[in-house]
Parts: structure tokens; sequence; C-alpha cells
């Protein structure tokens, strides 16, 4: 199991707030590009400007997941931090509807819960 980081008071809000920043990223790369579902199956260029800024949350919420629950107990983190090794370590292959699902579903309503959180 993976130790968690401690964390400094003063940083929870930018932690809180990469992780926001890299959601924006993904979303900005998609309008940006045009980038559906079937171009992101197909293209690998798609799938890396995707994929490496849902490795960074999830890297994140691993590695602070106390941050985490502390603005919402309730929410999956975990699930979130698992994700991961899924997105980085397919087994049988990458999950393409599996990762554009996380981006377009689960992304939004977590950016939500990091948002109120600063607010």
């Amino acid at each position: 199991m993976r130790r968690e980081r401690q964390v400094p008071e003063n940083a929870r809000t930018f932690i809180i707030e990469v992780v926001i920043r890299n959601a924006e990223l993904i979303n900005r790369r998609i309008e940006e590009n045009c980038i559906t579902k079937d171009a992101y199956a197909r293209s690998t260029d798609y799938q890396d400007l995707l994929t490496m800024p849902m490795l960074r949350i999830c890297e994140l919420v691993s590695e602070y997941t106390s941050v985490f629950e502390d603005i919402d107990p309730e929410y999956p983190w975990r699930d979130v931090a698992k994700m991961r090794s899924k997105i980085a370590r397919p087994r049988g292959g990458f999950d393409f509807d599996f990762a554009w699902e996380a981006i377009q579903v689960d992304l939004p309503d977590l950016v939500a819960v990091c948002k109120r959180a600063i607010c």
C-alpha cells in the first residue's frame, strides 16, 4: 500500500487547484482539437493529450487522499486513485471506453467537488 504524503495546511488549496487545472486542460484540449470518443480511440496523439493530465489527477488524489477526503468524505476518492492503475497499466489493452467515460462523466463531478472546496 502506498504511503500518503503529509501536507502542510497552506498547500491543500494548491493541490486542489492543480487537479482543477489539469481537468480544465483536458476540457480545453477536447474543445481545441474537436476530439470525439472515436477520434480519441484511434489517435495516440489524442490519447496522450487527454490521458496524461488524467493520470496526474489520479496521482495527486492517490498521494494526498486525506486532503480530498477532508473536502468531501462521501466522494469516491479511493476509486479515483485506483483509476490511475487501470489507465496506466491496462490488462488486456487500453480501455478507451473507460477512459473516455471517466473524462466525460466522472471528471466534471470531481471538478465540481474541488471547486466547492476552494470557494
